[in-house]
């Protein structure tokens, strides 16, 4: 089983790379108040003066540039960590869905970049980020009865096997069909970096993520680092 980006991605955003930490004997049952704490830290630390005017900030403004150049309009369907410092910054906390949602949304509010996960076991194929040619399935978080298509050109992340789309529009909505439950056992984290956001600063956001996997899951976990020169590695 292979996870790969496809070069066409590399090539309309230069410069963009995705850290991926493999997660194996998740423990994801459990209500944690010590990594609660953690994510109530996060979203306080977005409502500080400087993010005041977030859409503007360069490591988030690329993100709704990245989303214009796919013809999706950001400010109505805003990338996902844009959403997130929208919405701690509206004063609504964020639920404590599970311990590797927490996880991820911590980091993505900690260093102003999209992470987000999936559940390993419901792969059949290989784990793609590629153009989008239209006919790919998109089932929609909590709407497990709802089907919808990618737009051609779309960024997206999905199995190839199956052509489920596991995220839309790169970091925008997660699929229904990947989704991380309290049952899941097995997760890929996907930690992405876009210019002009330092790949260091990624890498560093992975090997947090990792530690955090560690210490409230008890995983194993393994870092990959997907670039332009290095494109895939097996999962």
């Amino acid at each position: 089983m292979l996870y790969e980006i496809e070069q066409a991605v590399f090539e309309r955003f230069p410069g963009y790379a995705r850290m991926v930490v493999v997660a194996e004997g998740v423990d994801n049952t459990r209500e944690i108040p010590e990594l609660a704490e953690l994510l109530a830290q996060c979203e306080e630390g977005v409502r500080r003066d400087d993010l005041e005017d977030f859409w503007h900030v360069p490591v988030l403004e690329t993100w709704a540039e990245a989303f214009s150049g796919m013809g999706i309009k950001p400010k109505k369907n805003p990338p996902s960590v844009i959403n997130l410092v929208k919405r701690c910054r509206s004063g609504k906390p964020l639920p404590f869905i599970n311990p590797l949602v927490a996880i991820f949304n911590c980091i993505s509010l900690k260093y102003l970049l999209p992470c987000g996960g999936d559940d390993r076991n419901v792969i059949k194929g290989d784990l793609r980020l590629g153009i989008a040619d239209g006919t790919e399935n998109y089932v929609p978080l909590g709407q497990p009865d709802v089907l919808e298509h990618p737009q051609t050109g779309e960024v997206i992340y999905y199995d190839t096997a199956t052509k489920d789309v596991f995220c839309r529009a790169w970091c925008w909505k997660n699929g229904n069909r990947s989704k991380l439950m309290p049952e899941t056992t097995n997760a890929v984290i996907n930690v992405d970096a876009m210019p002009p956001l330092p790949l260091a600063t990624a890498e560093q956001a992975a090997e947090e993520v990792a530690g955090l996997l560690r210490r409230f899951t008890g995983a194993k976990t393994a870092i990959h680092k997907l670039t332009a020169e290095t494109p895939r590695f097996t999962l």
